[in-house]
């Protein structure tokens, strides 16, 4: 199932981005359908998005006319004539219609991202957060939202919602999250709606590997592959699917719950938690993930040995997410260092005997590409594609 289980944490968007008074809905469905092929390729003609959509060339017209009406869509400069005809100007998303703030909870920080409707990331920033709790959060999120909003000088009517990504699995009706224990007091509760109300706008939240994975389909492997599994390393091991580019949560929202596969006795997680622990050992002791990363050193001793015994979880979970979901690629992200995914990457083997001389085709194993914090992007993303997008 795709998106059937996700509602904001208040019943309606804010009702300055209506279609109408009357109707809390901002864009019908060939609304959407167009505005997302705008989104994906920054400027189309009209004669374009008549191909692309297959609808009448006077019914493109009139949609393009009314969101232009509405201002989420102007008419650029004119794009080179094509064949016969006259030249068309070019129509691209208005940045300033709206904007969102995305934020990522970790079990040691919370980074947070505002973002325009053409997808411009404004600005970003970043907290250590230890012993966080109900309280807390909600003054770390309501200080980011305002400096944000005033450091970019957006109003606060155009803010159109914030998304939320946290670590956890879904139990539950509802969007209760069962965290890890350095996030007990957010545990089991319906943080939507409490944020939502504490907040005083409309609040989306999903777990960090599903928000994460819909970052890097807008900003990074996204661009070139349009369905892919993307594994999150942090405090556990998490991940989120994108299909034919849209997010798939399952029946539950909990798919891509890769650390799922690995019951057989004798094969660990490779986490970034393990490997903290594992320099531990050594007598290089971090207060929690975040301290660790900020001072990471590929060549630490620990890391080939942390290496060494991802290798048989690594290629049981790529081998299995090839045979089940045939991607286009496999993206190694969440906290992982790039220089960790790419020797993690290089011990990866996916099970794929030939037959005939030939094997089965195969993904592509790549680091995250997203140019920045894809988990807080991916949670500014999610009201829009809620709404606008597809």
């Amino acid at each position: 199932m795709e998106d059937d289980l996700h509602r904001p944490g208040t019943a309606t968007p804010p009702r300055t981005f209506w279609r109408t008074p009357a109707d809390p809905v901002v864009a019908s469905p060939n609304e959407r359908e167009l505005l997302d092929l705008v989104r994906r390729q920054g400027r189309m003609s009209r004669a374009d998005l008549t191909r692309a959509t297959g609808l009448a060339a006077q019914s493109v017209m009139r949609l393009v006319d009314e969101l232009r009406d509405r201002g989420l869509l102007h008419l650029g400069e004119t794009l080179p004539r094509e064949g016969r005809g006259k030249p068309s100007q070019a129509v691209e998303l208005v940045p300033g219609h709206a904007c969102t703030i995305g934020f990522s909870i970790t079990t040691d920080s919370v980074s947070s991202a505002i973002v325009d409707f053409a997808g411009n990331v404004l600005g970003q920033r970043h907290v250590q957060t230890p012993n966080l709790d109900r309280s807390k959060l909600v003054a770390v999120l309501r200080q980011h939202t305002q400096t944000l909003l005033h450091t970019h000088k957006v109003s606060p009517d155009r803010l159109f919602g914030l998304g939320v990504g946290i670590t956890g699995f879904f139990v539950g009706e509802g969007r209760r999250v069962n965290s890890p224990s350095p996030l007990d007091d957010l545990a089991l509760v319906d943080l939507d709606e409490l944020l939502a109300r504490e907040l005083g706008h409309p609040v989306w939240l999903d777990n960090d590997g599903t928000v994460a994975a819909v970052g890097e389909s807008m900003l990074g492997v996204g661009r070139w592959a349009r369905s892919f599994v993307y594994l999150y390393f942090s405090l556990g091991l998490g991940g989120g699917l994108i299909v034919n580019g849209r997010c798939v949560r399952g029946a539950h929202g909990n798919a891509g719950e890769v650390a799922g596969m690995l019951s057989i006795p004798g094969i660990e997680a490779p986490t970034l938690e393990l490997l903290r622990e594992m320099l531990a050992s050594d007598g290089l002791a971090f207060a929690d993930i975040g301290a660790m990363l900020a001072q990471f050193n590929p060549h630490w001793p620990a890391c080939d040995r942390w290496l060494e015994r991802a290798r048989p979880a690594m290629s049981l979970i790529v081998s299995a997410t090839v045979a089940l979901l045939d991607p286009d690629a496999i993206v190694y992200g969440g906290r992982l260092p790039r220089a960790l995914a790419e020797r993690l990457i290089a011990g990866s083997t996916i099970d794929n005997k030939p037959r005939r001389g030939r094997k089965r085709p195969e993904p592509r194993l790549v680091p995250a590409e997203a140019p920045s914090d894809a988990t807080a992007i991916g949670a500014a993303a999610l009201p829009f594609k809620e709404h606008f997008f597809l």
